[in-house]
């Protein structure tokens, strides 16, 4: 069930990277004061600033609401039979709370012509809350459920990298070009209330639950690659879109 951490910690990184772009053909806003190239502590605490800002959004540096971050048809993990743990997870609808909180750890390789940058950050609480399809078996148990779902990640430690590569374009500007992203996440601890794990039953239901907080950790580490995975691709589409349209020479001062 962690592996929501990761969905809800997807949408954490990608407003790292919105958080200290500035927008093709404009400027961050005016309050929002520009970093030397170089000075990772500054673009650091330029992110940490946009998100204390601009929780809800600002359309104008295609800063999404990342105070309910909402996501469709999302797969955290499919059946695998060399894995103890032969289950289907999915999101049908799926809002991520509590990504405004973050705490940006540090962040490197913002210079003049990067190759790789990485952040780490930490979110106090996510709560996840969506539909979701299950089936398979978890631990001893046999799912086939459907129903609202809602997650606490507490204390959930957030690292990205990215390979990339600057590109010139027509209006005679670089942009920067994700090549390869990767991200994961590990909670310090996992709280999930999942109704009618169990069709038609809900006091095993109940009991299921109570079997997967207990041993979060087990389940956890079952589903960390494939819920890893998931994040970085959502990360990498997002980030992609947002630097599609910034150009990376307006990012720092002169």
């Amino acid at each position: 069930m962690n592996e929501k951490c990761v969905s809800g910690s997807i949408l954490i990184t990608a407003i790292v990277w919105a958080l200290s772009l500035p927008t093709h053909g404009g400027e961050l806003p005016t309050e929002i004061t520009k970093c030397k190239v170089g000075d990772n502590d500054c673009v650091r605490d330029k992110i940490q600033e946009i998100c204390r800002k601009y929780p809800k959004g600002n359309p104008s540096f295609a800063f999404p609401d990342i105070s309910a971050l909402r996501m469709e048809n999302i797969t955290i993990t499919r059946a695998n039979d060399r894995s103890p743990l032969q289950l289907n997870f999915k999101f049908l609808h799926l809002i991520n709370y509590g990504i405004e909180t973050i705490k940006i750890l540090k962040t490197t390789g913002w210079t003049k012509d990067p190759k790789i940058i990485e952040m780490e950050g930490e979110i106090p609480l996510l709560r996840l809350v969506g539909h979701y399809q299950a089936d398979g078996k978890i631990l001893l148990f046999n799912l086939n459920g459907e129903g609202e779902a809602s997650i606490e990640l507490a204390d959930c430690r957030v690292q990205l990298k990215a390979r990339v590569k600057l590109e010139k374009r027509s209006d005679g500007k670089n942009y920067l070009k994700i090549v390869k992203l990767t991200v994961t996440l590990e909670p310090k601890k996992s709280y999930s209330k999942l109704e009618n794990l169990i069709k038609g039953n809900k006091e095993l239901s109940d009991s299921v639950n109570d079997v997967i907080n207990e041993n979060w950790r087990d389940v956890w580490n079952e589903l960390r690659t494939g819920t890893n995975d998931v994040t970085s691709q959502i990360y990498f589409n997002i980030i992609g879109n947002v630097l599609d349209v910034l150009s990376y020479d307006d990012f720092f001062a002169e």
